[in-house]
């Protein structure tokens, strides 16, 4: 599967293409807000979501441009972004547990472990061996730089130990390797992930995304009474609670 390339910065090449392909031909001086909202306007009609993200990567481009001294300001400061519709997609045990079923050990394993630990699918597959320790599991999160170590409870043990007891290379240096001892690739993981979600579909369930599992971690964890905002590695709490405001039900108790 080859070696792990950062999801954020394989992302940013894929924007920095596209914004090439529309201020490419443009001198930095020349570029104006007006021509930033036309952008997120025309784009925003297919991607909106997408525009707003390759819209920040022009501003941080304008920022260092800005310290360089080649433009005297930044054209996208002040450019509403695109509204966006927050996901609401919440995978109740039933979902987890029939999914897990049909998509086999490996990937039932790396489910187990992003549920308990809510942590991104990077930081999952960049996990070494040497930083599961006596004391924990030591992680320091790829996007944010937040310091965690993930203490041992019962169910923790039960679900490291299933990967380390499989056969691997002895240069296997990572918690989920391949068969060479490498890191998943993005790449590599969303093609097997999208197979089971194929599977799931034509079982007739609803298909949902990776990402979703950590959704529905912080939002157990807040409804356990635990420290989501702690679990999730963010730095305010305003984060946690947009990140699964739109996923909690409310119990009803119907007329007898």
């Amino acid at each position: 599967m080859g070696s792990t390339i950062p999801r954020t910065y394989q992302d940013n090449l894929t924007e920095a293409k596209t914004l090439l392909a529309v201020f490419g031909g443009m001198r930095p001086c020349d570029v104006r807000p007006m021509h930033v909202a036309q952008y997120l306007d025309v784009r925003g009609k297919k991607a909106p979501v997408r525009a707003n993200r390759e819209k920040s990567l022009l501003s941080h481009i304008f920022s260092m441009a800005m310290r360089w001294g080649v433009v005297d300001s930044n054209p996208c400061r002040g450019v509403a972004r695109n509204t966006e519709k927050g996901r609401d997609r919440y995978l109740i045990d039933a979902e987890f547990m029939a999914v897990k079923h049909i998509a086999g050990d490996f990937i039932a394993t790396v489910m187990d472990f992003a549920y308990l630990t809510a942590l991104r699918k990077g930081d999952i597959f960049a996990l070494r061996l040497e930083q599961i320790t006596a004391e924990g599991i030591y992680i320091k999160q790829g996007k944010t730089g937040m310091k965690q170590i993930f203490e041992w409870i019962p169910t923790l043990r039960e679900v490291i130990a299933r990967p380390r007891a499989l056969p691997r290379p002895i240069r296997g240096l990572y918690l989920f390797c391949t068969r060479r001892g490498q890191p998943y690739t993005d790449a590599g993981f969303k093609a097997m992930w999208n197979r089971v979600q194929v599977k799931w579909a034509e079982s007739g369930g609803e298909r949902f995304t990776f990402h979703d599992i950590r959704a529905k971690a912080l939002t157990d964890a807040k409804r356990h009474g635990l420290d989501a905002q702690a679990l999730a590695g963010h730095t305010s709490s305003a984060t946690t609670d947009h990140y699964i405001k739109m996923k909690k039900f409310r119990k009803v108790t119907p007329l007898l």
